[in-house]
């Protein structure tokens, strides 16, 4: 393996830290395979727990408003605290959860178990692995330490993805949905704690000059107070509406385009198998040519996609497939690189834990705002509902190149003052 690092470009502290990356890009992978599995398999969700659209958007809600909530605390608690103690008990307490699932009879009580993954997955895990990550590579390579992460984390969900439809549908075809939805349940429950106590036993937490022993609410404002880290809130606001947006592509296939459930789900989780490749290649191209640069062509092209899939419903259903590729080419060649202009930005190592929380709170707004936005007008226009949806997301992709405008700019005068 020693020989392909370089083939791949990696430098000797990436390449010296590359497992210990994949181990990192698996727990941030697995442990949302239960609070986005509704998404997988919407149509057959909202059969079995007898949900609307507008309910269902709002278990997206609930999960993303106590996320959002929790974000600038984790940031903070990821800056004096072990990652490997915070990704270990997140993934475990995120199993436990998905086991009181299959207890779970009515709506109420699915709120209560998306509030916790809430809390267990977005919590201090995020800030805890992108602040790992950034630690783990040089100044010259946090495009491909993050592009390798992303990498790792498609690897992984197109593996889990896979495995759980293999096992959905096996149960499905002899005792029904809600059994067969159940049995994804349990797979995903036993696999997130298993990896969680295989982080607590193997990995090792990255030597840093930066460990903090106590809290000090100073950093906090000392990061407030850096105008590029309101520029990334925007970005990777931007940047996370199709996030959070592409899932819609699945009951879309199936409700206007007449494609089998099965084959809508296969539309979703195609996404994870374009994933490496566009998470490595805009990794690599960005160290190269520029981040903002690559980013500004990524967001180009999730609108021209977004827009045509809005604009032409009767299309054919390999040029819908062909679109939705072209759009998660874009969007993971973005979320492989956004967090990677920190460093660009002179973000100081030891106050990012805290930055990235500051810039998730605002920036995963999507994650509150994009499941109702979408499950209201779903439920008000029905078909033509997807229209507007995918054309207001690809207006916000525009305003996502005007981020990366603002960003250029500020940068320009950070350099001058440097000077």
């Amino acid at each position: 393996m020693s020989k392909l690092f370089p083939k791949l470009g990696m430098g000797e502290k990436t390449a010296r830290n590359f497992i210990t990356i994949l181990l990192i890009a698996a727990g941030g992978a697995i442990i949302y395979g239960l609070p986005y599995f509704r998404y997988d398999y919407y149509d057959a969700y909202l059969e079995v727990y007898h949900l609307t659209n507008t309910q269902m958007g709002s278990l997206g809600s609930i999960f993303g408003v106590f996320g959002m909530i929790s974000y600038l605390f984790g940031g903070v608690v990821a800056d004096f605290i072990s990652p490997k103690k915070l990704i270990s008990i997140s993934l475990i307490l995120t199993g436990v959860a998905g086991f009181c699932h299959l207890f779970a009879t009515n709506y109420s009580m699915l709120l209560v178990i998306y509030l916790v993954w809430g809390f267990t997955a977005l919590f201090a895990f995020w800030p805890a692995l992108v602040k790992g990550i950034r630690s783990l590579a040089s100044s010259e390579e946090q495009g491909k330490a993050y592009g390798f992460m992303e990498a790792g984390r498609g690897v992984t969900n197109a593996a889990h993805l896979a495995i759980a439809l293999a096992i959905i549908t096996a149960i499905t075809s002899k005792r029904g949905s809600a059994a067969g939805l159940k049995g994804g349940i349990i797979f995903y429950s036993v696999v997130v704690i298993v990896l969680g106590i295989l982080v607590l036993l193997f990995f090792k937490d990255p030597e840093t000059s930066d460990k903090s022993e106590r809290f000090n609410f100073k950093q906090v404002l000392t990061v407030m107070k850096l105008p590029q880290v309101w520029i990334l809130c925007l970005i990777l606001c931007c940047t996370y509406v199709m996030n959070m947006s592409y899932a819609y592509f699945n009951p879309y296939a199936t409700s206007t385009l007449g494609v089998a459930m099965v084959g809508g789900t296969i539309v979703t989780i195609m996404a994870d198998y374009i994933r490496p490749f566009a998470s490595v290649g805009g990794g690599v191209l960005a160290d190269r040519l520029g981040r903002p640069r690559i980013m500004t062509i990524a967001f180009a092209i999730m609108a021209v996609g977004t827009f045509a899939i809005a604009l032409f419903p009767k299309m054919s259903v390999p040029v819908f497939v062909a679109l939705c590729a072209l759009v998660y080419v874009g969007m993971y060649c973005n979320y492989g690189i956004v967090f990677s202009l920190m460093d660009d930005g002179g973000i100081p190592m030891e106050v990012s834990g805290t930055a990235v929380g500051v810039i998730c709170t605002i920036g995963y707004l999507p994650e509150v705002v994009c499941p109702a936005t979408a499950g209201i007008i779903l439920d008000t226009f029905t078909e033509a509902g997807y229209k507007y949806y995918f054309l207001a997301v690809g207006i916000i992709m525009l305003i996502g190149i005007v981020g990366i405008m603002i960003w250029n700019r500020s940068m320009k005068k950070q350099k001058a003052l440097n000077k």
